[in-house]
Parts: structure tokens; sequence; C-alpha cells
């Protein structure tokens, strides 16, 4: 796990370092955005499992390197599915080159028993085209909320007495996850 997370963040620096030496002639983004990004976190809790993510955020860019944007999240694992609703912002280093470092912020909430917080942020390299297209490849450290769920059961002790047992389990589903997405 940490050699593969060494290799991307040399990966992504080793392309941020070819935007210097880009052309310049692909369309600077302006306007409505639009993004669909697919990802795998690694879930550092021994009781939660490692997380799939879809999720899908749309705004604007205010000046061609600042994205502002609201969005939604689908984290699915085999013990549940967590959606999380966020505000994004996104800062793209080189706007008019075909390769170009990226810098992302996640914060938002999502709801289990009560509203919990969320957040993430983001370093990547966003890969554009001439027209008004991107792949942007990202590492990110995900924050969530503790969530705690419990189960009880009844038995009878050895006296033949009914007794309630009561266990409850602590859930996190933060991690480092790799994220791949398209814009639009």
């Amino acid at each position: 796990m940490k050699k593969l997370l060494l290799l991307t963040i040399v990966l992504l620096m080793t392309a941020s370092a070819f935007a210097q030496e880009q052309e310049t002639n692909v369309r600077v983004p302006s306007g409505y955005q639009g993004f669909l990004e697919y990802g795998n976190t690694f879930v550092f809790n021994e009781n939660t499992d490692n997380t799939i993510n879809l999720s899908t955020t749309h705004g604007f860019y205010m000046n061609g390197h600042m994205y502002v944007g609201i969005g939604l999240s689908l984290d699915i694992n085999n013990k549940r599915t967590l959606i999380p609703i966020y505000a994004n912002l996104r800062y793209v280093f080189f706007n008019d080159r075909t390769t170009s470092p990226v810098l992302g912020l996640r914060l938002g909430s999502f709801v289990s028993s009560n509203v919990k917080p969320y957040g993430d942020i983001a370093v990547g390299v966003r890969f554009a085209s001439k027209r008004d297209f991107a792949i942007n490849l990202m590492v990110t450290g995900t924050y969530y909320d503790n969530i705690y769920a419990g189960y009880g059961r009844d038995y009878y002790d050895e006296n033949g007495v009914l007794q309630y047992e009561y266990h409850e389990i602590k859930y996190n589903n933060s991690g480092i996850a790799f994220r791949l997405g398209i814009e639009w």
C-alpha cells in the first residue's frame, strides 16, 4: 500500500513537471463545468472495508484557475453506504496547458443517525484537451466522522436469569483514495 501511494505521488509529480513544457493550445476552462469521478478509498479502520466512490460535482470556473461547485458522492462498501453532500473548491495551476497540477478541497456532511462532517483534500494532475474536456487523476485524503452501531442480545445466565448484553462498534470510512474523473 505504501509503495503504491509513493509510486502514484512520484507519477503525479513527474506529470506536473512536464506541464512546464506543454503547448498552450487547450481551451481555458470558463463558466459551467461538471465532473464525474470514480475512486477507491483504502480505509484505516479495521471494522470497515475499503470503499468504492462515485461522485458528481457541478459548478463554475471563476477565473480559469479557481473552480467552485457543489456535489454528491455515493460511497459503498460491504457494511454500509454513505452519501456525502459537499462544496468543492479546485485550483488548476496551468489552465492553458495540456497537463497541469491540481489541488482540490471538499467540505460537507453525510447523514448517519445524525448529520456528521465529511471532507477531503486532493492533489493530482489534469490532462486537458483542445475542447471543453479533461481527465483528472487525483490522490486524496478523506475524512469521515465516526459512526457507531450497536447490537444487543438476550441470553440466560447459568442461574436461568434472563440477561441482556450490548456491544457498540465504531465504523470510520476515513482513508487514502485514488480518484479518476472526467471534466466536461
